[in-house]
């Protein structure tokens, strides 16, 4: 059921623009959200039958101090060759943060392109100043509809599933903000929140 990176050539078509990828926008809807995932970055696969495959993932997601989270996913997959393997969007349902890492899932919408029960499962790590990395799994074209709970991809994948590389963000970048209660109840920023240059 989990993949390890885009292995199939029937998936959505939507591009993968317009997200809401600035710090900034993560900073203005402290607000409403208890901890929020932005921005749009991109990285190369190096693993078997993807060497080369250059990839893109943009994400806006808001978690609410309930626990629901709401947000659009953004893809987009071309081969070593340039070819588009496949591009589209996916709802989050579901969104952890914790210092600066999020793990999130989304979930493509029923009837969007030929995807069918397709499930993005994605760690993002802020470095802040450094480097930015994402982990990735998959869960693609199965009878049921994937798991829409968080699943951290190095760790809560189903026995046998490989294991997932970290791969570093080449381009772009996300910012990632946990937020805290103060003793008034108000939200203020995660004290482990790194601002970028």
């Amino acid at each position: 059921m989990f993949r390890s990176g885009f292995r199939t050539t029937a998936l959505a078509a939507v591009a993968a623009v317009g997200v809401a990828a600035s710090p900034a926008v993560a900073q203005a809807r402290q607000a409403e959200a208890a901890s929020a995932a932005a921005g749009l970055g991109h990285f190369v696969y190096d693993e078997p039958n993807t060497v080369g495959h250059r990839i893109w993932f943009g994400v806006y997601a808001v978690a609410a101090a309930d626990g629901s989270a709401r947000g659009q996913f953004l893809y987009r997959h071309e081969q070593a060759d340039g070819t588009l393997a496949a591009q589209g969007r996916a709802d989050v349902t579901c969104l952890k943060v914790t210092g600066n890492v999020a793990v999130f899932t989304a979930i493509v919408p029923e009837g969007q392109g030929a995807a069918k029960n397709h499930g993005f499962y994605v760690k993002i790590i802020d470095g802040g100043r450094g480097p930015d990395q994402i982990v990735d799994a998959q869960a693609t074209n199965g009878t049921e509809r994937p798991p829409t709970g968080c699943l951290d991809p190095e760790t809560d994948l189903p026995p046998g599933s490989p294991s997932r590389p970290r791969y570093p963000i080449l381009a772009g970048g996300y910012a990632v903000h946990a937020a805290e209660q103060s003793r008034a109840g108000v939200e203020v920023p995660s004290p482990e929140r790194r601002d970028r240059p």
